[in-house]
């Protein structure tokens, strides 16, 4: 039982991770596409959209978010385990669940130290 259902979360996490990244591409090249178009009409909000792109965004935006959904699936997966009954599949599910809940809990650790440091505390 324990290799299928790892093998499952495994395909299931790089499905996530390269949709997302898709996703980012998509947006970034529709952005890219929308400032040539206003380029080439000489469209007077041009300056103001090359000042958003310039612009540095703060680092660890979503940190919070992430960090919430990767505990959320360290949770699910250690109670996933808890359910199945048998203490193998418990500690197979608990060993899987260590990644992204210490993953989570060092994003959550390092978007308060940035609040903090930004005194937004």
């Amino acid at each position: 039982m324990g290799e299928d259902v790892l093998v499952f979360a495994v395909l299931t996490t790089g499905t996530v991770l390269i949709a997302t990244q898709v996703g980012r591409l998509f947006r970034t090249a529709m952005q890219h596409r929308t400032i040539r178009e206003a380029i080439s009409r000489d469209n007077p909000a041009v300056p103001a959209m090359l000042e958003g792109i310039s612009e540095p965004k703060p680092g660890g935006v979503s940190d919070d978010r992430t960090a919430f959904v990767l505990l959320a699936l360290a949770l699910a997966l250690f109670l996933f385990g808890l359910i199945q009954g048998d203490p193998d599949d418990l500690r197979n599910m608990g060993g899987a669940a260590l990644f992204p809940g210490l993953v989570g809990l060092a994003l959550l650790i390092r978007y308060q130290w940035a609040r903090k440091r930004d005194g937004q505390a």
